[in-house]
């Protein structure tokens, strides 16, 4: 390999390293000399069309931390219908991760004076343009996994959707079955959002699993 060919893959990786600790997509959409980093009219194709943009921006009101009343319905081993469980010592905080790709959510609070815990990453998908939300939780072993509409970019609610192999949560029936699901975000404003969880179980119609309600809490 001759020197020239060294050299630029040398400065390919300097350039992609540098992208990679980028922590602002707002910054890098217009260049700046604080970054280093070149406008987005210099920047390769592969890495610009990877940049956060309008589709990102429809997500910046749930940034932040939250009190979160949540009801829990059709899951934890529950019928549908059975009375909710219901909790208010729920704290949700939010924040950017991957330079503005994706919101990390982190849930901590108790349920009947048992801990819950749950983490989950929301984003915008610019090549399908449409919103992702994955989760995770010490309940179950599977990652939930929830997709919009391709093209859905603009449409509200947002609503995504999913499948999961159930161990039980959504009832002693559907063990090891496949059970639809779907989540549905509502920002209301600033400071209020709703996000509510559909089952589906085999052979039935959809109903409502979670509704959890964030309230911001001020700084």
């Amino acid at each position: 390999m001759n020197r020239k060919v060294i050299g630029a893959l040398q400065g390919s990786l300097c350039f992609i390293a540098t992208a990679l600790s980028f922590s602002s997509g707002a910054l890098a959409q217009s260049g700046s000399a604080e970054t280093g980093l070149p406008p987005q009219s210099e920047m390769p194709k592969w890495f610009s069309r990877g940049l956060p943009g309008p589709g990102h921006a429809v997500l910046a009101p749930l940034v932040g931390t939250w009190r979160v009343q949540m009801s829990f319905y059709g899951t934890l081993g529950r019928s549908p219908d059975q009375p909710p469980l219901v909790t208010e010592d729920l704290v949700s905080r939010r924040q950017w991760v991957a330079g503005g790709r994706y919101i990390e959510d982190t849930m901590e609070g108790t349920l009947n004076g048992s801990p819950v815990w749950r983490k989950g990453w929301l984003g915008f998908s610019t090549m399908d343009r449409r919103y992702e939300w994955v989760t995770i939780d010490p309940v179950n072993t599977t990652m939930m996994y929830f997709t919009g509409a391709p093209n859905s970019e603009g449409q509200t609610p947002i609503t995504m959707s999913g499948v999961f192999t159930d161990q039980g949560v959504a009832g002693e029936e559907t063990v090891g079955k496949s059970v639809g699901m779907r989540t549905v975000i509502r920002i209301e404003n600033a400071d209020r959002n709703v996000f509510e969880l559909y089952f589906t179980r085999p052979g039935q119609k959809e109903t409502l699993a979670t509704r959890a309600i964030y309230t911001r809490l001020k700084e």
